[in-house]
């Protein structure tokens, strides 16, 4: 399973928007540079997000975007719906789904991904982008690190 860099990038811009939380809408070039993001590449995601109702765009020599609502009402479920579709796209991947499912007896993996889907959506659903925005931020490992991993891969 992998997160799509539309929501990824989607996401950050969300948290950036929400850490700016100003009276003045954010450039979106500023937030392309500051977080090292092909610029028109966001353009396209935030009038996916602006279409979702969660952002809201100001035209003009001061525009730029803001959060369409407060950060704390705003959480992750609503950003990867907004950018990607459904949360685990399976015919038969959320408690409601069974009858979709084609197979003519229970599935061996049914309830396995049943619980996958619940776990995401919980995740996704319980946070805000005030919680992702109130973090830290950063990549997931040092630099050394990531450079160590490069290093390691390129050698083989």
């Amino acid at each position: 399973m992998k997160l799509s860099t539309r929501s990824e990038y989607g996401i950050r811009v969300l948290v950036a928007l929400a850490r700016a939380d100003g009276d003045r809408p954010s450039p979106l070039a500023g937030i392309a540079r500051a977080e090292k993001l092909p610029h028109a590449y966001l353009e396209q995601l935030v009038g996916d997000l602006r279409r979702a109702g969660l952002v809201r765009a100001t035209r003009g020599q001061s525009g730029g975007y803001r959060l369409a609502r407060p950060a704390e009402q705003i959480n992750l479920s609503d950003a990867v719906r907004a950018l990607d579709g459904p949360i685990l796209e399976m015919p038969c991947g959320g408690p409601e789904d069974m009858e979709v499912c084609s197979r003519p007896q229970d599935c061996s993996v049914h309830e396995v991904f049943e619980r996958l889907h619940a776990s995401l959506s919980d995740t996704l659903t319980t946070t805000t982008l005030a919680q992702v925005a109130a973090t830290a931020g950063g990549p997931p490992y040092p630099l050394s690190v990531r450079r160590r991993r490069a290093a390691g891969a390129s050698a083989h």
